[in-house]
């Protein structure tokens, strides 16, 4: 009996967060009030597999229908990290090609090219066919997840070379959630450049919206944050415009119809993502190479067994993961567990006095981080530079240490930490609800 409650709970949950889905009116289904923007424009489009709207049309079809009823002309796709058709993995992206269905010329705007330019901002040869540029990708919420910085890249692109920006808003399915430190600006880097909490609690078009409203447009100086306030470096608000959705709150349960990312293949994975996520900087594998990335735990060593052990592929190891080839043990996740998901360092702090009280070292230091994968089976936290990137801050491993020596438990050391990053929190509160468009 207890089991078929269960189930009837976890469909009643479903249903009810698809009906909330379903009142969404997204923004690439609102042609009437974005049709008439794009009057006698040339239009490059910011899309992957996850652009469909209600009705699974992607955004290019749903645009190139829509030219000769609203008078303009789609010209030019740009595609971001794993690339137009979302099948390629972290860190890979497209190369420059032409789209097969439509003939359209594909501009990559990940990684580098033959030249080893960055291919982070388009040249103006490359934005020499558009007036405006269309961003319709799915964002999940979190900070070190790069659709965004890709963003921000474009639209500092489009500000030096005169040109416009639309967003097609999209939920955050993590909406209702802020978590995690500010970035601190020597920890900006090629997976955060915002100093934002690590789950921001903003839509792509809000998030446009913060980004040029605060001046962080840096005429491409990544790398640190002393050209923020430039005021050259601002769109006018005309050039940036945001088509928003109808009928969403940043409370509402959102199942994605589509994976953005290849190894985001599920409303349970996502929900995990920021929390999992922090585990690429150590010698745990977080599911890559499994049939269910982000969604479980493990290491090789058999005694942190808790309800599973899988193989990890081999190919792994080329992208640089710890464990690839390997069966792991560890913890697998529960999607009965969905509603009660959110974002926290809970499950880190867990398996970092796990390790801990097993008698691993637990910090890498700067020689061994170098060669990381040497010390996969020995160490913890293998790259604590990295987890620098992830969380935003470098003090992580110390207070973590401070815990240890003041023998706090798992929930102790988490709020712990969390009242050290309060008041950043509290802070980006203030400023998040002057670009809110949703409640």
């Amino acid at each position: 009996m207890r089991h078929v409650l269960l189930g009837l709970l976890l469909l009643i949950t479903m249903v009810n967060s698809a009906n909330a889905g379903s009142d969404i009116q997204l923004g690439v289904d609102r042609d009437n009030i974005y049709g008439p923007l794009l009057f006698n424009k040339r239009v490059g489009l910011m899309v992957n597999q996850s652009s469909l709207n209600k009705d699974r049309l992607h955004t290019i079809d749903k645009l190139l229908s829509e030219q000769e009823k609203y008078h303009f002309k789609v010209t030019t796709l740009y595609s971001v990290e794993h690339g137009i058709r979302g099948n390629a993995d972290t860190g890979l992206g497209d190369d420059d090609h032409k789209d097969v269905k439509t003939g359209l010329p594909i501009i990559s705007l990940y990684g580098k090219d033959a030249d080893g330019r960055s291919r982070a901002h388009p040249t103006a040869e490359q934005l020499a066919d558009v007036d405006i540029v269309i961003y319709d990708l799915q964002d999940v919420g979190v900070r070190f997840y790069t659709y965004t910085i890709s963003m921000h890249h474009m639209l500092e692109s489009l500000q030096l070379h005169h040109k416009q920006f639309m967003v097609f808003d999209r939920p955050n399915p993590l909406g209702q959630y802020v978590y995690g430190p500010i970035l601190e600006a020597n920890n900006i880097s090629g997976i955060g450049i915002h100093p934002i909490p690590m789950v921001h609690g903003l839509t792509s078009g809000e998030f446009a919206r913060m980004i040029v409203g605060e001046g962080w447009l840096t005429q491409f100086a990544d790398i640190h944050s002393a050209a923020y306030g430039d005021s050259n470096w601002r769109f006018t608000p005309q050039d940036v415009k945001v088509i928003e959705m109808s009928g969403y709150k940043h409370d509402m349960p959102y199942s994605l119809p589509v994976w953005p990312s290849p190894n985001l293949r599920s409303d349970l994975a996502v929900q995990l993502y920021p929390s999992l996520g922090l585990f690429e900087a150590t010698s745990l594998n977080s599911g890559r190479g499994s049939d269910y990335p982000f969604e479980q735990l493990g290491f090789p060593d058999r005694q942190f067994y808790i309800n599973t052990c899988y193989h990890v592929d081999i190919k792994q190891k080329k992208l640089g993961w710890p464990q690839a080839g390997k069966e792991v043990c560890g913890e697998r996740f529960n999607a009965q567990e969905l509603t009660s998901i959110r974002p926290s360092i809970y499950n880190f702090v867990d398996w970092w006095q796990r390790f801990n009280k097993a008698g691993y070292s637990m910090v890498a230091n700067p020689t061994q981080e170098e060669n990381y994968l040497d010390y996969q089976d020995s160490i913890f936290l293998l790259r604590p530079t990295w987890l620098a990137k992830l969380t935003g801050t470098s003090k992580l491993p110390e207070l973590l240490q401070q815990a240890d020596l003041q023998g706090l438990n798992v929930d102790d050391t988490v709020k712990m930490v969390e009242t050290h990053w309060q008041p950043g929190i509290d802070r980006y509160l203030k400023l998040r609800e002057k670009y809110r468009f949703y409640e």
